[in-house]
């Protein structure tokens, strides 16, 4: 999953790392001082981290609408077969009113 295009900067657009280093170095204020990274140095992915991006990988390969879905819910819409279950929708309202408390 992507989620750049999710994620947007104040105002709607996007800005880069680089341009808010630039940003903020024109601005006078006091720069980090510079660390060099050792040959040495590991990066270690947790296991939640893991099996977030196995999630998501497997996220990416599910089609964005389930076709036969939509398409049986026509059928049964154009021919008045479409039954809407308004007990357990409020009861599923309920529930969700619940959990936002």
């Amino acid at each position: 999953m992507n989620i750049n295009k999710l994620t947007t900067g104040v105002g709607g657009g996007t800005q880069s790392r680089n341009t808010e280093k630039t940003a903020s170095a024109g601005s006078g204020a006091p720069k980090a001082p510079e660390t060099k990274g050792s040959a040495d140095a590991e990066v270690k992915i947790s296991q939640q981290s893991k099996s977030i991006q196995q999630i998501e990988a497997e996220v990416a390969k599910m089609p964005d609408i389930d076709d036969a879905a939509v398409e049986r819910i026509k059928g049964a819409l154009a021919n008045n077969e479409y039954k809407i279950d308004y007990e357990r929708i409020a009861g599923q309202m309920i529930k969700f009113d619940g959990l936002m408390k």
